[in-house]
Formats: C-alpha cells, structure tokens, sequence
C-alpha cells in the first residue's frame, strides 16, 4: 500500500462518540471509543464495537479545549484484540472552522512529539 499522509499523526488519546448516519442522514448506533492518533485528513480509533467498512459515521471529536462534529467514512478496520477494534476514519466536508481548529491543533502538537513524553491537554 502507497503512503497517503500529507498531514502529521498526533498521538492523543481522548474519549470520542462515535454514530452511524443512516441512509436518511440520522444518526443511529451510538457507541464511545477513543482515538489513538489524529492527522489533518482523519483519526484512528480504538472501539469495542466495529463500525463497516465504508460506513459513514459522524464523531464527538476532542481539539484541545473544545468538542467538534465532524462526518467521516469507515477507510480501514482491524482486530486489536479480543475485545477491541482499530478502525481509521477519514473526514469528510469539515466545516472551515472545525478545519482551521483541527489544523492548529495538529500544528500545536506536532513539535518532536515521537520524541517526548505525551502532553496533557
């Protein structure tokens, strides 16, 4: 598989609610998780309920002090364990606002963050 990231990952882990949008736009099948790690173009999750492949979802998603709600598209799912499931969002349409949020949130963090211990928000 090619690399696709123009954006850096930031590992952070916060609590996110994850819904299924339905065919009509409603949101359907509530469950939280957490994510693992955020970029620019989308989040990897961690959940103890799969979501499909392709599946849009709509997310409660942490940017430092604040919660955003954004749309995305199930791209990639995997079995972490037992219990827990990986799955990676990509977003889809965000709102200028919540984009500019999100990019200084990654512009924020991405300071040798491999390199040093997580910070705390």
């Amino acid at each position: 598989m090619s690399e696709r990231r123009t954006s850096p990952r930031i590992d952070k882990v916060h609590l996110v609610q994850v819904s299924r949008v339905d065919e009509e736009g409603f949101r359907a099948d509530l469950t939280t998780g957490r994510t693992l790690n955020i970029s620019r173009g989308g989040v990897r999750l961690e959940l103890h309920h799969s979501v499909p492949l392709r599946t849009v979802v709509s997310l409660n998603l942490v940017l430092g002090e604040r919660i955003v709600d954004v749309s995305g598209t199930v791209v990639y799912l995997e079995v972490l364990d037992g219990e827990r499931s990986g799955m990676g969002i990509e977003f889809n349409d965000l709102d200028p606002e919540v984009e500019a949020l999100l990019d200084e949130f990654v512009d924020r963090h991405d300071v040798g963050e491999s390199d040093k211990e997580p910070a705390e928000d």
